[in-house]
């Protein structure tokens, strides 16, 4: 709705006000409060569309601003710590999933109690040798440290 439809619109709007206050006396005050209510939302109206506008504005030169920092670096940098690790010669792998859950480590600790060899374990499992040889190791600590306490 461009201005001058809304000043045609308002300008109706107090005219019909006028008209019903001279038919009938008794609605003036109604009239006059419906139309003064209608007049306050619009300007409610507007100056919130205005706003809308104002902040869909400064938030467009916001983005192009970020839009043109972005183009200005290099596409060819890398984080500092890529970097280093290549200088180096490192290999930087995802680190190997351990496929030891709960079930495979009550498993494992059965077969150590039967002296099966580490190696066996492990390839029965599908786990890594290094593995194996850990659970063992932290159980032999977890004992020692419950028969010290129990002492």
């Amino acid at each position: 709705m461009n201005r001058a439809n809304l000043i045609h619109s308002i300008s109706t709007i107090i005219s019909h006000a006028k008209h019903a206050i001279a038919a009938n006396a008794a609605y003036s005050a109604l009239a006059f409060a419906l139309a003064f209510g209608l007049l306050g939302t619009i300007a409610l109206f507007l100056s919130v569309k205005r706003e809308m506008r104002s902040n869909a504005a400064r938030n467009r030169r916001q983005m192009d601003q970020l839009a043109r920092k972005l183009e200005e670096t290099p596409r060819d940098t890398e984080p500092a710590s890529l970097m280093a690790a290549q200088r180096s010669g490192s290999n930087l792998s995802a680190p190997a999933i351990s496929g030891m859950n709960i079930g495979k480590r009550v498993q494992a600790m059965r077969m150590v109690r039967r002296n099966q060899d580490v190696s066996h374990i492990a390839a029965a499992l599908g786990v890594t040798r290094r593995e194996v040889e850990l659970l063992i190791r932290v159980q032999r600590m977890g004992t020692a440290a419950i028969r010290t306490a129990a002492s």
